[in-house]
């Protein structure tokens, strides 16, 4: 398995990150509107037959713009990510404390 790799970066205005099937997209923007994240951590997101279709997580200190990395490793015979991964902390501006 590679190292990990910076393969983009991910813009947050609301404090929480959505992991989510694009095709599952309209579960996450109705819950959005419904809800006020208060002190969230983390949540699974349901649909309305109460599958889990996405999952929030808080991003540690709020608003950023944070690197997204990925790990390859080879897979029938392709090169393919294996995982992904977004670290909140240390905020890529202001480190471990807000000012």
């Amino acid at each position: 398995m590679s190292e990990w790799q910076v393969i983009g970066q991910v813009p947050i205005d609301t404090g929480r990150l959505a992991l989510v099937d694009p095709m599952n997209a309209d579960d996450v923007t109705a819950r959005e509107e419904e809800e006020d994240p208060g002190t969230l951590n983390y949540e699974v997101v349901n649909n309305e037959g109460g599958i889990g279709v996405a999952v929030y997580a808080a991003t540690g200190l709020g608003d950023g713009i944070y690197p997204v990395e990925a790990r390859f490793a080879e897979v029938q015979g392709a090169m393919r990510i294996v995982e992904i991964r977004v670290r909140f902390l240390p905020h890529p501006v202001v480190g471990w404390e807000l000012p």
